[in-house]
């Protein structure tokens, strides 16, 4: 038994429209057009701060409620590394356990996934907590930056800077019922940037075939998902018609118009809101839709959430949560 117990999400202060975006100059018109229907509006800009800089201050402020809210400090930190290192032989991880004022317990990093990296972190905080209960609570945190200084991954979204932290109990006001994950080591560098020496200005995100993306990996896509999903609800005993709200990840409006027609569903508010506002914020986003759904009261006591993530390394995750209460205020 596991839930997630508190959600802190960092959105930094700059905003950049989406015809602010650097690279908009440089791409040729067919590009420019498909920014412009992703559904983006605005996306957020740290300035400079790195992922791991955004990770820690997530943890630092959820570290701060928990000491305010009376609980107990979490045992371990699980760090979802950002897409390229800062430094080779160094822990990221640790670094985020210091910088947040962390003072006990382990840091380890949790990587190689993309979006779908968040499914793996909930997998092995699970694990952590069954397996030694003396934790008392496990942290998750993520800081997301693109590699580079382009924020547009062709033909996908518009990459924004955010973080979020989460804390994972035995029991909180988001019961895990049920979460399981699934990767295709046939997509492995489907999506890549070659760096090996190139400055950085000359980072870019490509996809190595996208039809490959777009019809193989879109169809392996609602396969595994929809084969997934109907497995995680019948061992929860439910169907469908009993989830209330369904999120995903917040990649462009088209994305998610995939997921309603191909699952028959229809996407939690949230997702769309913050698509608009913030881009695309990696594996930011569950934890941002989630606490968004909580805090405006779309996702209500009693409601079953089903979570959908995916990434084209690739990788599929779908995840059951049940709403048992509040998650603490965000203020404080």
């Amino acid at each position: 038994m596991a839930a997630i117990t508190d959600i802190v999400t960092v959105l930094p202060p700059k905003r950049l429209d989406w015809t602010e975006v650097a690279e908009q100059e440089q791409l040729p018109d067919p590009e420019r057009d498909l920014v412009s229907r992703l559904g983006i509006e605005q996306i957020r800009d740290a300035e400079g701060r790195s992922s791991t800089d955004l990770a820690a201050e997530a943890l630092r402020l959820l570290l701060g409620r928990a000491e305010r809210d009376g609980r107990d400090e979490p045992g371990a930190l699980l760090l979802m590394s950002g897409r390229h290192p800062e430094l080779l032989m160094a822990s990221e991880a640790t670094r985020a356990q210091r910088d947040s004022g962390m003072r006990g317990g382990f840091a380890v990093g949790v990587a190689d996934l993309g979006c779908a990296s968040v499914s793996a972190a909930l997998l092995q905080g699970r694990g952590l907590l069954a397996a030694d209960p003396r934790l008392g609570a496990v942290a998750l945190a993520h800081g997301s930056r693109p590699p580079g200084p382009r924020r547009y991954r062709s033909p996908v979204t518009l990459n924004g800077d955010g973080a979020m932290a989460v804390s994972l109990g035995a029991q909180g006001p988001l019961r895990i019922v049920d979460l399981a994950l699934e990767t295709n080591g046939e997509y492995w560098d489907l999506f890549r940037v070659d760096y090996l020496g190139r400055p950085v200005e000359e980072w870019t995100e490509v996809c190595g075939d996208p039809r490959r993306y777009a019809f193989s990996l879109a169809v392996e896509s609602r396969k595994r998902l929809a084969r997934m999903n109907r497995e995680l609800l019948a061992r929860a005993g439910v169907g469908i018609e009993d989830v209330d709200h369904v999120v995903t990840q917040n990649l462009s409006s088209g994305s998610f118009d995939f997921y309603e027609q191909t699952f028959e569903i229809s996407l939690a508010q949230a997702c769309r809101t913050n698509l608009r506002a913030y881009g695309h914020v990696g594996a930011t986003d569950i934890g941002l839709n989630l606490r968004t759904g909580m805090d405006s009261g779309e996702f209500q006591s009693g409601d079953l959430v089903l979570v959908m993530n995916n990434s084209p390394v690739a990788a599929w995750s779908t995840m059951l949560v049940e709403v048992t209460g509040p998650l603490p205020a965000a203020a404080g």
